[in-house]
């Protein structure tokens, strides 16, 4: 007959030192930079031009700071969402003078595990517009 009760015992004591050793590590007051989950910062950057925009996004896939280029929007994109939200606002004379060549092409970048996204869109300020915005955060965070 084979003796099954230490191996099973063996298995089971492993995977709750584990588990404790992932609790420890990763418990919920930890945070580490770059998780996938969930998605709190949006780092966007603004250009000038769709050409303009589509070169950086092409550059900004090869950036190991960078996990993932997404959200792509063209100036005439950005300048119908912007419009619709105005009318939607009950601001029509604003919707109204809204022109394309001045809204901006965009484009957001979620930024690689381990990398801190206020870090990263620091470093992307050198060289573009970027905003970054906690969209996880409470308002009674903002006090």
């Amino acid at each position: 007959m084979v003796r099954r009760r230490p191996l099973l015992s063996t298995v089971v004591l492993a995977l709750v030192t584990g588990v404790a050793g992932l609790v420890v590590l990763f418990g919920p007051d930890r945070r580490v930079a770059g998780t996938p989950v969930p998605h709190c910062a949006a780092v966007r950057l603004l250009f000038d031009s769709d050409g303009e925009m589509r070169r950086v996004a092409g550059e900004l896939r090869g950036d190991r700071r960078v996990r993932e280029v997404r959200d792509e929007r063209t100036q005439a994109q950005n300048h119908e969402r912007l419009t619709a939200a105005l009318r939607e606002a009950g601001r029509d004379d604003l919707a109204d003078a809204a022109r394309v060549d001045l809204t901006p092409a965009s484009v957001q970048v979620v930024e690689a595990v381990g990398v801190d996204a206020a870090e990263l869109a620091e470093e992307l300020r050198q060289q573009f517009r970027v905003n970054l915005v906690d969209v996880c955060r409470q308002p009674q965070d903002s006090g």
